[in-house]
């Protein structure tokens, strides 16, 4: 007989691996489905689906994705995450993948009253709903405390064989977890930076400065590295905080983004975003003075412009004046990324 294939949306954490061991444990052919997004944090995705045993696809969301959360249909959470729209988005998005693999239905680890504004009974049915998948969105960790769906009425999934947990109490998944012997997953209240009080001022600052058609994913990867200066409405700057960081920030050189950095003498790598002119230059060098510890006396900065490289002494890049009004507005002192 041939088994029934299940994908399943694999975040990385614990609840969806959780979802998944126990359909394998049924013997379903379990497909995972991580979508990534430029507001989330490190996963642990391709380590749990090493440790399940099961082939995993991973998709971007994309240009769509960013429209989405300048305007989400059903609002925002208690920051800047639009729990609702999103799980929409995402079952959405996994429609023609279940078609592609033959998919019978879908799966997700999420827990009824684990999230106040997206898990709980009328929230799932509302999100299901919208999605095309009403009936056919399995939750294995809750189900006993929902509805029946097509996969329990049918008998592809034994319902007995499923949890009902209901709120956000954890032992019985670290129990699970234990038993299992599941070791690679992300830690609990990590994930999403969307509800990130810090992330979402500078995500709303982004969304105020930079129009919709000029916003692209890594507009808003950005967002998650570095001390974040903005001076004028055209220009901010990033500051990177460690050698890791400052490495990430020559990743994201590009057109609309100029590096600038220390010649000769150890401290952080400056990524300018937006107007690249000598009043921008002048405020990276400050800031970078100001963040460096030792700076010799012929100190210099250098940076590309015009495809040319171009070296000037930090102290008389700073004789340039200020811009008008300029201040840091965010500043990150903890790791999130």
């Amino acid at each position: 007989m041939t088994s029934i294939r299940a994908l399943g949306l694999i975040s990385g954490g614990l609840d969806s691996a959780l979802a998944a061991r126990m359909l394998l444990d049924q013997g379903l052919d379990v497909i995972g489905l991580h979508l990534e997004a430029p507001t989330a944090c490190r996963s642990e995705v391709h380590a749990v689906a090493r440790d399940l045993g099961i082939p995993l696809i991973v998709r971007a969301k994309g240009q769509p994705y960013l429209e989405l959360l300048r305007a989400p249909r059903f609002g925002y959470g208690r920051n800047m995450n639009p729990c609702v729209d999103c799980r929409v988005f995402m079952f959405r998005a996994a429609l023609p993948i279940m078609e592609e693999t033959g998919a019978k239905f879908l799966f997700t680890g999420e827990v009824m009253g684990q999230r106040p504004m997206s898990q709980t009974r009328d929230r799932f049915a509302l999100i299901d709903r919208e999605a095309d998948l009403a009936g056919r969105i399995l939750r294995p960790l809750s189900a006993r405390a929902l509805d029946e769906t097509e996969p329990e009425r049918r008998g592809w999934v034994d319902r007995t064989k499923l949890l009902g947990i209901n709120g956000r109490h954890r032992q019985v998944q670290l129990e699970l977890a234990a038993k299992f012997g599941l070791k690679h997953y992300t830690s609990p209240g990590g994930g999403c930076l969307l509800t990130d009080a810090i992330y979402s001022s500078k995500l709303r600052d982004l969304f105020a400065h930079l129009p919709a058609e000029d916003t692209h994913p890594d507009d808003v990867a950005l967002l998650r590295i570095g001390r974040h200066f903005r001076f004028s409405d055209a220009t901010k700057l990033v500051l990177g905080r460690d050698a890791a960081e400052n490495a990430a920030l020559r990743g994201l050189e590009s057109a609309a983004r100029h590096l600038v950095e220390p010649d000769g003498f150890g401290g952080p790598t400056a990524l300018i975003c937006g107007a690249f002119e000598r009043a921008s230059l002048a405020e990276a060098a400050r800031l970078i003075s100001c963040y460096s510890r030792q700076i010799p006396a012929e100190g210099r900065l250098r940076w590309r412009e015009g495809g040319v490289h171009r070296t000037l002494r930090l102290s008389d890049l700073m004789q340039h004046p200020a811009p008008e009004g300029a201040a840091r507005v965010f500043e990150l002192d903890s790791h999130i990324a």
